[in-house]
């Protein structure tokens, strides 16, 4: 937290009348800082979730804000109107309409509903990952009916794997490696640069719109005890983009059986592949996605496999900037856990390309 800055005064910003109990800090994000907060207003007591964007990823926080009032303005009136669809988080708003506050360092805080009773989850089991896709299907249909030019582009540049691997060769063309770790990422990108041009000049061929651009499955809130989802959020990155690049990094993560932070061999679930895909197609997901789009299913899969390990490692060798890390090597070691997540659905390759072939039969 910036200096001069006390949780409490930000607090009672949006709430000037409401008593703090508690502030967690919530360590799981690699972006935003966050803390679940529990207070009393008008007698009640509730949570809310309080966070300060990063300065760093989003350059321009202001609008930001304003694409989150618009996004949640349009999925709370789709509620509105039909309660099965679930609910999503909203900005609150202090005594005189501000949703937002600046502190001294230019940081931008919000305040946000929780909703809850709910959990968020590194990895997944298989029904878990079925749950995840029906959301993501849900989530794109609700998106399908926002104008992509009501919003600003939070993020220019996301998801443009080219341009992620033009910078790493720029950092890296008079750079030799310097460690048996560092070795293994140079070759990995070596080996797997052509999945960067995989959907390059491919515009006209692939459904675009509006979409998550983050749905990791830490970003999906799960019922304290079940395998159900519950919303989706971290809804900052929402811009127009590739329905590929959705599903390829919401089956990177589900399909990583062993999480992305530990620094171990990871395995491509297969199941869980499965598991995912078919119930995003039966929730509605496959009147989304062009023949061209399902030709690629697997491909994208590997495409944000790649991505991410690309960005992770160029993280590293630029000392930490982006993600957030707990210690020197923390980056490295992400971007290796993603390289050998793609060796692994290498060796299943035959099998997941037959499951594919049957899913959308």
């Amino acid at each position: 937290m910036p200096p001069d800055t006390s949780l409490s005064q930000i607090f009672h910003f949006f709430l000037p009348d409401a008593q703090l109990f508690k502030a967690t800090a919530c360590t799981e994000g690699n972006i935003n800082q966050t803390w679940l907060l529990r207070y009393k207003s008008a007698g009640v007591v509730t949570q809310a979730v309080l966070q300060r964007l990063s300065p760093v990823v989003f350059p321009d926080p202001f609008a930001v804000m304003t694409n989150f009032r618009t996004i949640t303005r349009h999925l709370a009136w789709a509620r509105h109107r039909d309660h099965n669809i679930p609910r999503f988080p909203l900005p609150i708003a202090n005594p005189e309409g501000k949703d937002y506050c600046q502190d001294a360092a230019g940081g931008l805080w919000r305040l946000i509903t929780y909703i809850g009773p709910s959990r968020t989850l590194a990895q997944v089991n298989a029904a878990q990952a079925a749950s995840v896709g029906a959301m993501l299907a849900r989530f794109h249909l609700l998106l399908r009916t926002l104008a992509p030019q009501e919003l600003n582009d939070p993020l220019p540049g996301f998801h443009d794997t080219p341009a992620y691997l033009a910078q790493f060769e720029a950092i890296t063309c008079n750079r030799s490696p310097k460690t048996s770790d560092e070795a293994f990422c140079y070759k990995s990108i070596h080996q797997l640069r052509p999945l960067a041009f995989l959907l390059q000049g491919k515009s006209a061929e692939h459904g675009q719109q509006l979409v998550h651009a983050d749905p990791k499955c830490a970003n999906f809130l799960f019922v304290p005890h079940g395998d159900a989802v519950l919303s989706l959020i971290d809804l900052d990155t929402v811009r127009f983009g590739f329905l590929l690049h959705d599903l390829g990094d919401c089956l990177r993560s589900c399909c990583n059986s062993g999480g992305e932070e530990k620094n171990q061999e990871p395995v491509f679930a297969a199941n869980h592949f499965s598991a995912l895909l078919n119930a995003y197609l039966q929730h509605g997901g496959r009147q989304l996605l062009t023949a061209a789009d399902q030709n690629l299913l697997l491909d994208a899969a590997r495409l944000l496999i790649f991505e991410l390990g690309l960005r992770f490692f160029t993280d590293y060798l630029q000392g930490n900037p982006y993600f957030g890390s707990h210690y020197p090597e923390h980056n490295l070691h992400r971007a290796m856990v993603q390289f050998r997540l793609h060796a692994s659905l290498l060796t299943q390759e035959n099998r997941l390309r037959k499951d594919l072939a049957a899913l959308l039969a």
